[in-house]
């Protein structure tokens, strides 16, 4: 019998591979024995360490970047996929799948180069219904029958056990990926944990060093750094060793919850950035944001700019106080 070939797709953020990481699971479980190749960026790659289900990798950045590489081309040829879900609609990806005549190539149908698909999802998406998890794992309809709609739970390091039950994370950083509350308040919250004892923990990411000199004015000597780790998957060790994150809607934020940590998440009201789409999933966790409507995030026009300062911290130190 011929083992399924699959290609899957995801060539965006960190959170995003994450939040794709059920697909993985899903098609391991329906074809036990089918070939999973994930198609990823460089920096993301080492996530996929720690989902046993992927067995071989394609790093999108090893190949000249444009619209139409035939190198890329080539590689995905070669392969002899049976199958290209393409979770993220890259104009690249949707080409090179369409070029190397992948027989089924599976997508979301709203977007520009959806003719190139042959198995079209109309999931409106922007209308924020469902978690991108949930949206994810619905490509996969009419391929696998009984999907289980659940988040991804990382267990390969079930031998590491929680060695500091009063340990946070604290992530002041974003990356852009959506508006985040100020680092004056990361500050002011790690403080009320000192205060009650707890070990934190300021996790910096790449560019995003000078936010010591914002801690250790006051903490310094209180608290712990973790910084200059080389990717996910040691960034996952550490991780595992704590047991609270607290952080904006960033691809840690969904690291944390798939490592069961408990979660405190921070979101803007911006529609496009909601939690209902986008917070974490998979843990015991809350999600503060300011009180106010769901807006467009034109934050130059608001009347309201710079609302994330407004969120209180007392509520998020409380529910980590109550966690211990």
């Amino acid at each position: 019998m011929k083992v399924l070939n699959v290609l899957v797709s995801r060539t965006d953020r960190a959170g995003d591979l994450l939040l794709t990481m059920p697909i993985f699971r899903e098609l391991k479980t329906a074809f036990p024995n089918c070939r999973i190749t994930a198609h990823v960026r460089k920096y993301t790659a080492s996530l996929l360490k720690m989902c046993p289900e992927v067995d071989s990798i394609i790093v999108d950045d090893d190949f000249a970047p444009g619209l139409i590489t035939q190198p890329l081309i080539n590689k995905f040829k070669s392969e002899n996929f049976d199958v290209a879900v393409l979770v993220h609609p890259s104009p690249r990806a949707i080409m090179s799948a369409f070029l190397a005549k992948i027989p089924k190539r599976i997508g979301r149908a709203s977007n520009l180069f959806m003719p190139f698909l042959n198995v079209r999802k109309l999931q409106h998406r922007s209308k924020n219904i469902k978690h991108e998890f949930e949206y994810n794992l619905d490509l996969l309809s009419g391929l696998i029958k009984n999907i289980n709609p659940l988040p991804y739970k990382i267990d390969v390091f079930n031998n590491i056990k929680t060695l500091e039950p009063k340990s946070v994370v604290i992530h002041p950083g974003s990356g852009g990926s959506a508006y985040n509350i100020p680092v004056q308040k990361y500050v002011l919250l790690a403080e009320i944990l000192v205060n009650h004892k707890a070990d934190v923990f300021i996790s910096l990411g790449p560019g995003e060093e000078h936010l010591k000199e914002v801690f250790d004015k006051t903490l310094k000597e209180k608290i712990s750094y973790i910084q200059n780790v080389p990717d996910f998957y040691e960034l996952a060790k550490i991780f595992k060793t704590k047991s609270v994150f607290v952080g904006g809607s960033t691809g840690p934020l969904h690291l944390a919850a798939a490592l069961n940590m408990f979660c405190v998440g921070f979101f803007p009201p911006v529609k496009a950035m909601t939690p209902n789409r986008w917070g974490p999933k998979g843990a015991d966790s809350i999600v503060l944001k300011p009180d106010l409507p769901q807006c467009n995030g034109k934050c130059g026009k608001c009347l309201h700019k710079g609302c994330m300062s407004t969120i209180p911290m007392a509520p998020a130190a409380e529910a980590i106080i109550k966690h211990f």
